[in-house]
Order: C-alpha cells, then sequence, then structure tokens
C-alpha cells in the first residue's frame, strides 16, 4: 500500500487539531481494536500523549479471545498503563469505566471554579470511537456548546453531570509497515479499495490455518475446500451464490464476504496479536 493510498490530507489535518484539543482536556481514552492491541495504536499519539494521563481501552472485546484480552490487560498493568476491556453490550465493562472516569473526577484538585471531568477520545479508523460517542448519546447526553481553547465547531458532550467528552477523527499514521497492514485491513481500519483483498483474506485464512482454527470457517460456511485458501473461497461463492458468467465463482466477492464475517464476529473470538515476550 503506498501512503497516498489511504492517507489523505484530512488526516495530516486532524493531527494538527489534535495537537491543539490536547490542551484542553484532563484525560484521554485511546480506542484500541482488542483483536489487534499493536496494529491499532497509532505510534503519533505516544508523542503527542507523552504528558497526558491516557487510558488505553480495549475495544470490541466481544469479538476478541477473553484468555488473550486478560494477557494485554496484564501487560498494560506491568507497564504502569491503564488499560480495560470494553464492549458496549457489557455493562459490566460500562461500569468499570464510568467508575474510572469518576475516580480521574474526584481525584483532581479542587480549583477555585469547579467544571466537569473533560476527557477526549482518540484511536484509528473503524475503532469504534463513534459506536461509543453514540452509546453515550442514547444514554441522555448532551452537547454542550465550544469551550475556550477548543477551535470554533468543535463540541463537547456531556456524558455525565461531572464528565464532559471531544470526539476526534480516526488518524492512522503516514507509514505502516507490511506486518501491521495486513490486521489493519483485516478488522476495516483502512478502507476497502485501498489495498489488495486476495492477500489480505489470504493472510487471514493462513491465520487460521497455522494457529488450528481453520474449522471456524469451515463451519461457517460448511466447507469442503479442506486446508485450500481456494477451495474455502469457492465453497462461500457457491453457498451465497457470488457466481460470474458461466456459473464462474466470483471470488472477490466470496473473500469480501469472509472479511465482512470476521469484522462482525460470525468467525469466532479471536485475538490476531500475541502480547511480545
Amino acid at each position: 500500500m503506498r501512503e497516498g493510498q489511504w492517507y489523505p490530507g484530512n488526516m495530516a489535518r486532524s493531527v494538527n487539531q489534535l495537537r491543539q484539543d490536547i490542551k484542553s482536556v484532563d484525560i484521554v481514552i485511546e480506542l484500541l481494536d482488542a483483536r489487534i492491541p499493536i496494529s491499532s495504536h497509532n505510534p503519533l499519539f505516544a508523542r503527542l500523549l507523552a504528558e497526558k494521563k491516557t487510558l488505553l481501552l480495549l475495544h470490541k472485546a466481544d469479538r476478541a479471545d477473553p484468555d488473550a484480552t486478560g494477557h494485554w490487560l496484564s501487560h498494560f498493568k506491568e507497564r504502569d498503563q491503564d488499560a480495560i476491556s470494553f464492549s458496549i453490550y457489557d455493562k459490566q465493562s460500562i461500569n468499570q469505566l464510568m467508575r474510572y472516569l469518576k475516580r480521574e473526577k474526584s481525584g483532581k484538585k479542587r480549583s477555585r471554579f469547579r467544571r466537569p471531568l473533560r476527557m477526549m477520545v482518540v484511536g484509528i479508523p473503524n475503532v469504534g470511537k463513534s459506536t461509543l460517542i453514540n452509546y453515550f448519546l442514547k444514554k441522555s447526553a448532551v452537547k454542550t456548546g465550544n469551550q475556550p481553547g477548543i477551535t470554533r465547531g468543535r463540541q463537547w458532550i456531556r456524558i455525565h453531570p461531572e464528565i464532559e467528552l471531544l470526539d476526534t477523527p480516526g488518524i492512522l499514521w503516514p507509514k505502516i509497515t507490511e506486518d501491521s497492514s495486513y490486521p489493519l485491513a483485516v478488522v476495516g481500519a483502512i478502507p476497502a479499495g485501498r489495498y489488495d483483498l486476495q492477500n489480505t483474506v489470504s493472510w487471514l485464512i493462513n491465520f487460521y490455518q497455522e494457529n488450528g482454527i481453520f474449522s471456524f470457517m469451515q463451519k461457517k460456511y460448511n466447507g469442503t475446500g479442506g486446508q485450500s485458501e481456494a477451495g474455502l473461497l469457492e465453497d462461500i461463492a457457491y453457498k451465497f451464490g457470488y457466481l460470474q458468467s458461466a456459473g464462474k465463482p466470483d471470488l472477490d466477492r466470496a473473500a469480501a464476504s469472509l472479511l465482512h464475517d470476521f469484522q462482525e464476529g460470525a468467525l469466532g473470538r479471536i485475538t490476531l496479536e500475541e502480547v511480545p515476550v
């Protein structure tokens, strides 16, 4: 993938905006995809947030392997990094997040002018920021308007009487390694059409094969194609009627369908990255 294909100018502008917004918040929540905690961490954030209190939220934990998520939480704890596994479908994790934020609020020094705790959510594209924001909006959150230090048009959202939230655009970084490009594409962080679909799906199938979980895919699609990637994609094409002229299976549509199923958690609770040794 070439840089220009997926790092448009609006992302560079978003980074500049983020530098300004950071000055006006008390705490930053960085959303990571629980399935790829390494690849979904934007290294730009490490530099920008170096002096700011940060909470890592391992989002979409309901689609990740729970044991692997536990290992990741232990890993971050060992590094003195606050981290919580999270899913909007898990009330316990939502309560844990709110308790954390309330503790942060109560721990702040009292000032002459009392104000809510101000936090900001950052993360790569499609990591679930909008899902999180929309959850709070449905819980009677209200926009509180512009605040000093924030560019005109930026809006705070009050998610609790003493907690305000500022949303930010999803931001990737200019130079992604091949090791990270496949996981990012698999979870949908890179827009479709800006990566090689067949190569990406091949990488995912190989992961399932090498980790002894290929049967998840075969069971999902009633596959009889053995351990063959092409055989599996043909099974999918025939099962769902993805056919070209003369009844030839459309492997591109089959690959896109498989990728969508993985992103929605229909191929098992899978974590693609292990804690580094």
